[in-house]
């Protein structure tokens, strides 16, 4: 079962992996005016050390809105350095499709890494 948006709220993890690449996940509801969308997130995949199929900051794909009234609903994705910005589909739908385009098992606030579901 995948998170509803009230178990997002709040989460927070960073999971590195033996690859040497990083996932993390930051997702906070906000009454703020700098998040009109009622989310402040961020949902990172990316390399410890800079490459060049990396962004300078080592980002492979990333989804965020931390310049969400200026700039909107971004979607970062290595090597291009321009965002794209994206309408934003909800909270739940876009968490979803950042797992569905990186090459890691999915984790969350339901679950943690390595860990099974019954």
């Amino acid at each position: 079962m995948e998170p509803a948006a009230d178990d997002l709220d709040g989460y927070e993890n960073a999971t590195v992996y033996e690859d040497g690449t990083v996932v993390r996940i930051s997702v906070r509801r906000t009454d703020s005016d700098t998040y009109p969308s009622g989310w402040r997130y961020t949902f990172h995949y990316g390399a410890l050390s800079p490459g060049p199929e990396t962004l300078d900051d080592g980002t492979i794909r990333r989804y965020d809105n931390a310049h969400e009234t200026t700039k909107g609903h971004e979607r970062h994705v290595a090597p291009d350095p321009e965002p794209t910005i994206i309408e934003f589909p909800g909270i739940e739908e876009l968490y979803d499709r950042f797992w569905d385009e990186i090459p890691k098992s999915q984790f969350g606030p339901s679950s943690n890494p390595g860990d099974t579901d019954e």
